[in-house]
């Protein structure tokens, strides 16, 4: 199974109203916290570098609510541990106090990470991005400022006074078959050799079912039938959620409409394999669930 598919997390969102709350339960001896700098994570070795409060305060000095963002609650074994995450202003600070920290993006961290981990890696980084991104309000254009926890910021123009939330981009990724051959593609901007299946982001006032027929005749001139829901995963590059579908075409030919693509191609199993197997074609990272997509078709018997 593809990553970010931890379903241990509570967020207990009914707790984000309490600032002075939050702050006492990070202070706890059960509460963890992630410092987070610009989509990026600080590591120490290969390993994440949780905090405690006292670490924390002991390197930032004046430690702000609007930088705290609870997470959530996980319960291991018979313990409840709370999750924060810290948004560094100053991150050199950590990598001047701790031995062999540094800043690691999450691409490069996925391999190394738990499932919690990750999962957690996730939501801090995702949260971080959009308020670096949303620091002034879309109606007004005055500042926006941190509240219930980091997952609101309002505008502080009092005649204004608009909410706004986290955004996340709906996208879908699909598996295109033709009788015993998969579609896979690749853009020019791509390592050499690496190929994937089909994907797009999902456009104003369109199902996630049209989005899959509208993506392949955009990218391949294909029409395709039988769209089949696969699953979904959280994928924080930066915002999006990739929902996952099956999908067969009517018709092989190929026609690359929006030039998105470079190369697209019908391959069989056997293709695959050979080319895998001789470093002729790369196949996405097994922690995505484009990869998750191609492995499924190639484990279905013919």
């Amino acid at each position: 199974m593809f990553a970010l598919q931890f379903n241990q997390l509570d967020r207990q969102a009914e707790l984000r109203i309490n600032p002075a709350q939050l702050r006492d339960l990070a202070q706890q001896t059960d509460s963890i916290i992630l410092p987070v700098h610009r989509q990026q994570l600080l590591t120490q070795g290969d390993s994440l570098l949780w905090l405690n409060w006292r670490e924390l305060s002991g390197t930032v000095e004046d430690i702000q609510d609007k930088h705290l963002i609870y997470l959530g609650q996980v319960k291991e074994a018979d313990q409840i541990k709370h999750y924060f995450s810290y948004r560094l202003t100053k991150p050199d600070y950590f990598i001047q106090q701790f031995n062999f920290v540094s800043l690691k993006g999450l691409r490069e961290l996925l391999p190394l990470l738990s499932e919690s981990e990750a999962f957690l890696a996730n939501v801090a980084i995702g949260i971080e991005h959009w308020h670096n991104t949303h620091q002034y309000c879309g109606y007004c254009g005055h500042a926006t400022y941190s509240k219930l926890a980091g997952f609101v910021r309002q505008c502080s123009n009092q005649e204004c006074d608009k909410e706004h939330y986290p955004r996340t981009d709906a996208a879908v990724i699909c598996a295109i078959t033709y009788q015993d051959k998969i579609l896979l593609g690749r853009q020019a901007q791509w390592p050499e050799k690496l190929y994937s299946v089909i994907a797009g982001f999902v456009e104003p006032g369109e199902s996630l079912e049209q989005a899959v027929a509208r993506e392949a005749n955009e990218e391949a001139g294909l029409t395709v039938t039988n769209i089949q829901y696969f699953g979904s995963q959280p994928w924080p590059f930066p915002q999006s959620l990739m929902t996952g579908f099956t999908a067969e075409a009517t018709d092989p030919s190929i026609e690359l409409k929006d030039d998105e693509l470079e190369h697209a191609a019908w391959f069989t199993r056997s293709q695959i394999n050979e080319l895998v197997n001789s470093e002729q074609l790369i196949l996405p990272n097994k922690y995505s669930i484009s990869r998750t997509l191609i492995e499924h078709w190639r484990e279905l018997s013919i």
